[in-house]
């Protein structure tokens, strides 16, 4: 490439584009006058005391938390000594998944409650997130796998109503208190307040307390474990199955801040995890040699997810090996252990094995004697799998002599329940001394029913994508056999290209710009759905015992707080099963010391409760807040993305009432995420090797003593560090320097972090309005809500202004509404801010008086228990005088004889611009969240939604009303560091797909208060949004006149414009999109994808700078293979057998009404849910599998001319083209689920395997004529399962000052040299755009160049071998929990060590019908 340089093909490019023609004239007015009239200030932000001050904040509110558990310990733990439960006895109670359930309106008992179930009032409570509520009771919840009516389950639920009471004083207390629970050692959850567990007839029931890490992780401490599985020779299939679902529901007990390794054992022992075998035992790999002693790995949802896809067993071959597999888990155990060694990696708390086997041959004394005797340092679980009870002995005195339990596991049935039996075992020497109750925070998670609920998510997806596919194959099918050639031409079926589109969109002849359109439009009217439904307070998604409401907050993130619950008696008479002789059972009951977990306590604290006391208008824009555990992962983050959006995952069912259900899928590493994967450090380092001040690494992988390591180690930071942040979905990107400020949270294990931009964020804009001296104030003769007459206005919905505590019984208010609320009632005698959110909790120490005096007052009328944050509403008061210039004409003309900057502003939009440019909308954001606009459409300027009256879409800045949190604020405010009078202009980035009147450019610009050019500080955004339409007829007109216009002297003659047909012009913004050009199907396109080698050449120039982004959280999908089909396709009499096992499985499975299948192998697991299914495609339920990985297609473009269709529509490659169009977009499946009622006109809906998503490619299509069937293979999809993966992607910035020479912009002139074969080059031209963020770009088409396509699609890291070892293995540096229970000297009194397993009558009737359920479906998917 050379610059400057001219041929015949090229002249001079003579436009007015690089001048100051941006259609917003009034751009140089000073609209920061107006706050700096209403007397606004500069202030220094001092991030020290900041997040001192929140921090403390957080801390009381905590401390509440905690004090809140322990209470509902204490009378838990006192309750359970009442008297003895009798059989006979009653036990009230309400049971969660049995409320207000009536017999329908055609049975003879209409109106009656149905058999079993409760009447319970229940009231919408928006603190519980609109869920309908009882605050006077609690229910009960018993899982699927557990008999409410045994005793000891019966009895806990009796003695633990006596928390109803603790539960109730609790809220009173606490106003903020979420949910609260108590989760027996027996099985049942008990939580306030009461609701109904919402479940569908066809979903199962995943939710089991125990398994949840609140629970698990207050009554363990910290553990490392080896898993050991026989895969020896000696078990038989039948015992292949249980023996896998004993190691699956064992590593679903672990947690974060457990460690773990799996290990097939039979002839030798060998890793389960193939990676970690190989590099477990060689160091050959360059820079992976410290892996060989990296042996346990976190037990995060990531690194199980790795073990459980492993879990499959292959040939069983050899005897089992014992002493070779014992040895090595001891010898592991031992490298861990702090006692042994101070190698630092490890839990250095619990240690345990857990051997799965069908038998051993004898006790292997002398290993234990070896490794493990006198201290009993390790803890020995065996589980025998099988009926054989001659095989109980040995592993039986394994686990006594070791401090461990031994189960005997007969069926899959019982599996959850005997893995379970481990946890209070281990508890023991915690429940032993008593006195002590440590308290447990977990990581963040996700409310839902169970963690497999994702995974079961994803299969319901899988199977309406096969499902809609398989009816589209279906009707093609009949299309052809009935030649009915209206729907298509013969051509097509010989097309294989043509029969995939239609396979995929139900259509023939669809271009790739045709398919982008269908594709936004799906998604655009899925996200109005949301916004419809939500808006009008009549949607809430409910997955188990609660839910959340809106757009994509299907899910709450949260943490809890527990701690266990012991019981106080010491003994415990038992009732056990003794064997003589090896064949005689006999029962005898004895008394026995015993050390028993009765449950634990807990309570939920959303995120948004922690969040609501960091208020986001005191960090400013761009600046925000994260926190972070002890184990490095973030609770939350601006930057933490926990749903795969890219799913386009549903839950396509439609309930009762005809609602529609939307559901989210979470990734499978979401509440693992690092804050080094969120933290971008601003370097050209490589992937995961943040080298820098901010996350340096040591050499054995460990964080060194920088941001990370102090977050983790809870000390006070002040440290400034250069970052790369990703804007509007990871397609813009911003450098910049931050300060951090840290301050650990008391009493929890959690650090809060501020970031603040290093120049404007500094300093802070101060303005107020005192709403009592304003009141008051004789001479003001207003009202306080004359500041919001006119025009039309919004709050931020996500800030807290002012709130009612308890509001269950109120009716839903928009944040606009409540403000109103609030401020009649400022104006009212009495007023008090009560604007203290969180005070210290009570001291121990207090007497009987100063409790008094401190416990808070509850007022019996709950409407005088509110909040009101005193700065943020003042602040908004003041915005809102500041910004009211939306009056009638004629005060207007009153403000700008007054010299009012924002209304000179207003008026000269409204009087005359709109008319030339197309703007429909002027408005203002500002700092404390309020959003103004005035619609330029209509004659009457404050009517809301003028310009959208017949369209059920809400108004553009109803949507885009979170101010100082919208894209388009935090960009303006970053672009005035860059140019000061500049409009930032932006358009979706799906224009192209959209109808090209619905199309607005958006354009704004900062508004900042300056004392000198140092003190300075954002205040508001000013905006319009144009006419796409209008704003590209500007452009031509602009680009098409030579500058001396109308004149045409002899320079105009001979220079060229974009009007010229050898130019092709483009408007771009900062980050490369197209603006504007003389295409429309170019909107909001990257690029480079229609000029790869011109943003190459830019890039080259330097007027745009190439950064590298890395996605750590990202997803990618695999391709899981599938058996061949043909098996089914054999004879009637296999298709008859399938039929056969079909509806026999299917009808134990609904007796069973159980949730184990997900523990089934998945191919099971894909025939039992939602049998209705099987009606609509029986000849393929198991779909084929699938073709193998494609190239994606790319057309040929050799000319670099575009090729056109019959229609005129670009063919090329639609992947590569749309990618920055299409990720733009929340993608979501418009299907229609099994159980819906399908319309008679009904053609199928438009599915696309899309992004990650595998699809059939052209060279696995069958050859096809008119005279051959459609070929079953066609109807078949690619099955994908989701994978945690590392992508990387380059973005771009522009970089103004290259453009700039002696102080003013320039053009920059290029040339593509000899880049065809002919020898001819491709001139192109850069004009800066002034007082914008665009340049122009002309681009001479005379050279028929080739040109590469360079999209900024995110691709995955390739990692090899050893970079592979570093993202499984890699051990940042921790701290563990302050506290580990691992001992107590008299735990040798306790012999109780398992035996048997004896399942009771209902438990045996659920696995005899499990067993003939799971033998039925396996025989079919054989056949």
């Amino acid at each position: 490439m050379t610059t400057g340089a001219h041929d015949d093909y090229w002249g001079p490019i003579t436009t007015r584009a690089h001048q100051d023609w941006a259609p917003i004239p009034i751009s140089q007015i000073d609209c920061g006058l107006n706050f700096a009239e209403n007397h606004a200030k500069i202030l220094e932000n001092d991030g020290l005391q900041l997040v001192k001050e929140m921090a403390g904040d957080v801390t009381n509110m905590m401390k509440f938390k905690v004090e809140a558990v322990k209470r509902i310990m204490n009378v838990a733990e006192e309750a359970s000594l009442d008297k003895e439960y009798q059989q006979e006895e009653e036990v009230e109670y309400y049971n969660a998944k049995r409320l207000n359930k009536f017999y329908p309106a055609d049975s003879a008992r209409k109106g009656e409650l149905l058999d079993g179930y409760k009447k319970l009032t229940l009231l919408e409570n928006t603190h519980f997130d609109g869920i309908p509520v009882n605050e006077n009771f609690s229910s009960v919840h018993v899982p699927t796998n557990v008999y409410d009516k045994a005793p000891d389950v019966i009895n806990a639920i009796r003695w633990s109503g006596r928390l109803d009471r603790t539960f109730k004083s609790n809220y009173e207390l606490d106003p903020t208190l979420s949910w609260q629970y108590f989760g027996s050692s027996t099985g049942f959850l008990r939580q306030y307040p009461a609701s109904e567990w919402v479940m569908d007839e066809k979903d199962p029931d995943l939710y089991d307390a125990r398994l949840r890490s609140w629970y698990i992780e207050a009554a363990n401490s910290p553990k490392d474990m080896v898993i050991l599985l026989d895969v020896s020779g000696e078990i038989d299939d039948g015992l292949r199955g249980i023996a896998k679902h004993v190691v699956l529901n064992i590593l679903e007990t672990l947690n974060e801040n457990d460690f773990v390794n799996v290990f097939n054992f039979s002839l030798k022992t060998v890793e389960l995890v193939p990676v970690l075998r190989h590099i477990g035992q060689s160091s050959s790999y360059q820079g992976c040699s410290v892996c060989i002693r990296v042996v346990f790995v976190y037990a995060n949802l990531e690194n199980l997810g790795e073990f459980k896809k492993a879990l499959n067993f292959g040939e069983t071959k050899d005897i089992a090996n014992f002493t070779q597999a014992l040895t090595q888990a001891f010898e592991l155990l031992q490298r861990s252990n702090s006692k042994y060694n101070k190698s630092g990696q490890g839990s250095q708390c619990n240690q345990a094995i857990m051997v799965v086997t069908d038998g051993a041959p004898y006790n292997y004394e002398e290993i234990f004697e070896k490794y493990n005797w006198p201290h009993l340092q390790v803890r020995m679980f065996t589980y025998l799998i099988g009926r054989e009870e001659n095989k109980v002995r040995y592993l039986n005195w394994m686990a006594c002599a070791n401090k461990g339990y031994f189960v005997h596991v007969t069926t899959l049935a019982e599996v959850r329940e005997q893995v379970l039996k481990y946890i209070p075992v281990m508890a023991r020497p915690m429940v032993m001394y008593q006195s002590n109750h440590p308290h447990r925070w977990t990581g963040v998670y996700a409310d839902i029913a169970d963690p497999k609920q994702t995974e079961w998510l994803w299969e319901v997806r899988e199977r309406k994508r096969q499902m809609d596919r398989t009816k589209l194959w279906r009707k093609l099918k009949t299309l052809v056999n009935n030649k009915d050639t209206g729907h298509f031409h013969p051509r097509h079926l010989d097309d294989p290209v043509e029969l995939e589109k239609y396979l995929k969109y139900g259509k023939f002849g669809l271009s790739n710009l045709d398919i982008a359109r269908i594709k936004a439009e799906r998604a655009r009217s899925i996200r109005t759905d949301y916004r419809r439904i939500y808006h009008k307070g009549k949607w809430t998604l409910m997955i188990g015992r609660r839910g959340a409401p809106g757009l994509r907050e299907g899910y709450r993130l949260m943490t809890s707080v527990s701690v266990p619950v012991f019981d106080r008696k010491k003994t415990s008479n038992i009732t056990e099963r003794i064997l003589l002789n090896e064949s005689v059972w006999v029962m005898r009951k004895r008394e026995v010391r015993t050390a028993n977990l009765l449950g634990v306590a807990g309570t939920d604290v959303p995120i948004r409760e922690i969040e609501k006391l960091v208020p986001p208008y005191k960090l400013g824009v761009n600046g925000y807040s994260f926190m972070v555990n002890r184990n490095g992962y973030v609770l939350y983050h601006p930057d933490l993305r926990p749903v795969h959006e890219e799913a386009n995952a549903e839950v396509l069912r439609k309930s009762r009432d005809k609602r529609k259900w939307f559901q989210d899928i979470l990734k499978p590493n979401y509440n693992s995420v690092d804050f080094a994967e969120v933290e971008l450090t601003d370097n050209e380092a490589g992937p995961r090797a943040n080298n820098s001040d901010l996350l340096a690494l040591t050499m054995w992988r460990d964080y060194n003593s920088k941001l990370r390591r102090e977050l983790i180690e809870q000390r006070d930071v002040e440290a400034m560090h250069a970052v790369k942040i990703h804007l509007d979905g990871m397609k813009r990107v911003v450098q910049r320097e931050q300060w951090y400020y840290t301050q650990m949270i008391g009493g929890t294990p959690f650090s809060l972090g501020i970031a603040l931009p290093e120049s404007y964020g500094k300093y802070k804009v101060h303005g107020q309005i005192e709403l009592t001296r304003e009141i008051q104030d004789p001479r003001t003769n207003k009202e306080i809500m004359d500041h919001f007459a006119s025009g039309n206005w919004t709050l931020h919905p996500d800030w807290v202004y002012c709130e009612y505590k308890y509001d269950q019984n109120r009716v839903f208010q928009s944040p606009e509404d409540l403000m109103k609320d609030f401020l009649s009632r400022a104006q009212k005698p009495h007023w008090k801010w009560r604007s203290t959110r969180t005070r210290p909790p009570p001291e121990p120490t207090m007497n009987q008086a100063q409790y008094n005096t401190w416990k808070p007052v509850v007022e019996d009328d709950r409407s005088e228990n509110y909040y009101c944050d005193k700065d943020l509403v003042q602040s908004l008061l003041f915005d809102a005088r500041a910004t009211n210039v939306y009056e009638n004409k004629g005060d207007v003309e009153d403000l700008i004889e007054g010299k009012n900057p924002v209304a000179i502003y207003i008026t000269l939009l409204y009087s005359q611009v709109q008319y030339n440019f197309g703007m429909t909308t002027a408005f203002v954001a500002t700092r404390s969240g309020l959003t103004r606009w005035l619609d330029l459409t209509q004659a009457n300027p404050g009517e809301e939604n003028a310009h959208n009256i017949h369209s059920d879409e809400p108004h553009f800045m109803k949507i885009h009303n979170r101010a100082i949190d919208e894209v388009w604020y935090k960009r303006a405010v970053d672009y005035y560091e860059e140019d000061s009078k500049a409009y930032v202009y932006s358009v979706p980035f799906d224009a192209a797909t959209r109808d090209p009147e619905d199309v607005l450019v958006t354009a704004t610009r900062a508004i900042f208060i300056e004392e000198n050019t140092y003190r300075r500080a954002p205040a508001a955004v000013v905006g319009v949004t144009i006419k796409h339409s209008k704003f590209v007829e500007y452009f031509k007109n602009e680009t098409y006149k030579c500058p001396s216009y109308p004149s045409r002297d002899s320079s105009c003659k001979t220079a060229k414009t974009c009007e010229s047909t050898s130019l092709d012009c483009y408007l771009l913004d900062d980050n490369g999109f197209i603006i504007a050009s003389e295409r429309e199907e170019d909107t909001g396109k990257f690029f480079g994808t229609l000029e790869g080698t011109i943003i190459e050449s830019l890039v080259s120039s330097g007027v745009y700078k190439r950064i590298r982004i890395f996605d750590y959280q990202a997803v990618c999908l695999d391709s899981q293979v599938r058996s061949s089909m043909a098996s089914i396709l054999h004879t009637p009499i296999q298709m008859m057998r399938w039929a056969a096992n079909w509806i026999m499985g299917n009808i134990f499975w609904l007796m069973v009404k159980t949730q184990l299948y997900t523990l089934l192998d998945p191919n099971a697991a894909w025939s039992y849910t939602h049998s209705e299914r099987e009606t609509q495609y029986p000849n393929f339920n198991e779909p084929p599998s699938p073709p193998p990985e494609h190239p994606e297609y790319k057309e040929a473009n050799s000319d670099h001319q575009r090729n056109e269709t019959e229609d005129g529509v670009e063919e090329e490659d639609i992947l590569a083209e749309y990618s920055d169009v299409l990720d733009a977009i929340y993608y979501d499946v418009d299907g229609v689920h099994p159980d819906d009622q399908m319309p008679p006109d009904y053609e199928g809906p438009y599915i696309e395997e899309d992004g990650d998503f595998p699809s059939i490619s052209t060279t696995e299509i069958p050859e096809l004529t008119t005279t051959t069937e459609i070929p079953i293979e066609m109807a078949r999809i690619n099955k994908t399962h989701p994978r945690p993966c590392d992508k990387e992607v380059y973005l771009y910035k522009l970089q103004n000052e290259n453009l700039l020479q002696n102080g003013e912009y320039k053009p920059l002139k290029a040339k593509l040299s000899n880049c065809h074969t002919n020898g001819c080059g491709r001139p192109f031209s850069v004009q800066k755009v002034i007082s914008t963020n665009l340049i122009l770009v002309a681009v001479n088409n005379l050279c028929p160049c080739e040109s590469r396509k360079v999209d900024i699609e995110p691709v995955e890291v390739d990692y090899n071998e050893t970079m592979h070892c570093n993202r499984l293995l890699l051990q940042h540096f921790r701290k563990r929990p302050e506290k580990c229970i691992n001992y107590h000297p008299e735990e040798h009194e306790i012999t109780l060590c398992g035996g048997a397993g004896a399942l009771s009558v209902p438990s045996l009737a659920l696995a005899t019908l499990l067993l003939l359920a799971h033998t039925f479906n396996t025989q079919r998917l054989r056949s």
